[in-house]
């Protein structure tokens, strides 16, 4: 599970990080649009960490931390859908 996660980690920051040197040296092209999208991916790839290892978690049977998991994916996504929405 922990190479796993890992993996993802290193693949999210460093696939985000390539994508803001290019947005860097495009920026006369395409604007800050190719920088907020290497932010994006820096941003979410903890997110998708998460959800692999709950996927592993589930396969090797391991409850207690399934359930640690998705209450974190659970406040995660309560705090998106709050911060989508106008109060």
């Amino acid at each position: 599970m922990n190479a796993l996660t890992s993996v993802v980690l290193k693949i999210g920051l460093i696939g985000g990080l390539l994508i803001i040197v290019a947005g860097l040296l495009l920026q006369d092209y395409f604007g800050d649009t190719v920088l907020w999208i290497g932010l994006l991916i820096m941003i979410c790839s903890p997110l998708i960490g998460i959800f692999a290892s709950f996927v592993m978690l589930i396969k090797e049977k391991d409850w207690k931390w399934v359930k640690i998991a998705m209450i974190l994916i659970i406040v995660i996504v309560i705090g998106l859908i709050l911060s989508l929405v106008e109060l």
